[in-house]
């Protein structure tokens, strides 16, 4: 039997914060989440360019490697993020975010002064091991910062981050690279992180768990004490979640729906270049004003939406999310047949809408199924599995099918996006089944 490792009771920097403290938290948060995209979407946002062969100043990458360099990230990303999430249910989250803000931000820096495929490859794959103990954090941290009936709101305010970080890292790093060349939209995007590494750092740690005891009329440090003696090894904890139906419809989801947004989302600016001979800055702008303007509004009223549901549904965050797959799959079938440029943005940003519904009430539906000390674990173990069978794959598996049927990017993205989001939505059909008992049990 594996020893137990006791949970820390109390420390001298986590406290019961007061409002102006969560709301602090959340914008710090938010800000971190926009610079944690922008550093990763500017590599797609520029792709073509680094694409050109060596003597026009590219590293002459086929679709194939192009791919790998966004799938070197997010395995890293994903393998790490277990054991950085297991650390963040013991440790001081707001210092592990600190630290890998900083860690990312330097990787992104470094990746304007590569020469080959091979130190592109390695630089990107540094930075998943920063972005990875972020993910986990953050969601923990708020989770601790506002009440439950809050959580489905305040996550989708910060899982926005990724839509508006997506956006500037699309636009602002295709512009750069028209205007100064592609290794200065790395230094600009990667360069203020430095800045949000500080800020965190100086932010005020929660007590865990808190809100969830005060709605449920227990006092804190008893519930800890609970905790303690359960076995918190890595074993023991991923059995304990893997026990809960609901979690493993999630995980299912998660999977699937990474692979259908996160592969399309590499791979779109060069697919706007391919089909309409687009500049990087244009296919850049218009990449980002479908994810902003359509993700960004889906996300926003997903949340609500969601909240309103649970109020009056024990499944209603679900039934959003699910709602939205359904949705989004036959109008991202469409996108594809289009050849007319305004439609096919038109209905980029109608599908971003309804695919967004599902990004804050997936997160709200897994913090609610979840004791608060399993919480950042049950997230890295939902994104290693997300990011190893689901994006990480995505961005190589259809650079593979581009190069195999003659750089036909554009049926490479048909096969796979549609189908992956169908399935999304059939697994969500499945939860709607177990989510009342299991956030029951959870209270």
């Amino acid at each position: 039997m594996q020893p137990t490792i006791p949970l820390p009771l109390k420390n001298k920097d986590s406290t019961k914060i007061s409002r102006t403290q969560a709301h602090l938290m959340l914008i710090v948060l938010l800000f971190i989440n926009i610079l944690n995209y922008a550093d990763r979407y500017v590599l797609p946002a520029i792709l073509r360019k680094i694409q050109a062969a060596p003597q026009l100043g590219g590293l002459g990458l086929t679709d194939f490697q192009a791919g790998l360099t966004g799938s070197s990230f997010l395995l890293v990303y994903a393998f790490a993020t277990l054991p950085l999430g297991m650390w963040a249910d013991r440790g001081i989250r707001k210092n592990i975010v600190a630290l890998c803000v900083g860690i990312w931000s330097i990787a992104t820096v470094l990746a304007g002064l590569t020469i080959n495929f091979l130190q592109l490859f390695f630089v990107r794959s540094i930075l998943g091991i920063g972005e990875a103990g972020y993910a986990p954090a953050a969601p923990s941290l708020l989770a601790d910062c506002f009440s439950k009936d809050q959580r489905g709101r305040v996550l989708s305010y910060w899982s926005a981050g990724s839509l508006i970080g997506s956006a500037i890292g699309f636009a602002l790093g295709g512009f750069i690279a028209d205007t100064l060349g592609w290794r200065w939209a790395f230094f600009v995007v990667g360069i203020p992180g430095l800045l949000a590494a500080l800020l965190i750092w100086r932010l005020t740690e929660p007590t865990r768990g808190a809100f969830d005891d005060e709605e449920d009329g227990k006092d804190t440090q008893d519930t800890l004490h609970e905790y303690v003696s359960i076995d918190q090894d890595l074993i023991g904890s991923l059995t304990q979640l893997l026990r809960i139906p609901t979690y493993r419809v999630l995980l299912a989801a998660f999977i699937f729906s990474f692979f259908a947004i996160g592969g399309t989302s590499f791979w779109l600016p060069s697919y706007f270049i391919d089909t309409f001979h687009l500049s990087l800055g244009k296919a850049g702008l218009i990449s980002g004003l479908a994810l902003v303007g359509g993700g960004l509004t889906g996300t926003i009223l997903g949340g609500v939406l969601a909240d309103y549901a649970q109020r009056r549904l024990p499944e209603g965050r679900l039934l959003v999310a699910t709602l939205g797959f359904f949705v989004g799959t036959p109008l991202a079938l469409i996108a594809f047949f289009l050849h007319h440029l305004v439609l096919v943005l038109s209905t980029f940003t109608i599908v971003a809408i309804f695919l967004s519904f599902c990004i804050g009430p997936l997160n709200a539906v897994l913090q609610d199924i979840t004791r608060p000390d399993l919480r950042a674990t049950a997230v890295g173990f939902s994104l290693l599995c997300a990011h190893i069978l689901g994006d990480a794959s995505a961005s190589s598996i259809i650079g593979l099918l581009a190069d195999l049927h003659h750089h036909r990017l554009g049926f490479a993205l048909l096969v796979t996006g549609p189908t992956a989001l169908l399935l999304a939505g059939i697994v969500c059909l499945i939860g709607l089944r177990t989510v009342a008992h299991d956030m029951k049990i959870q209270r």
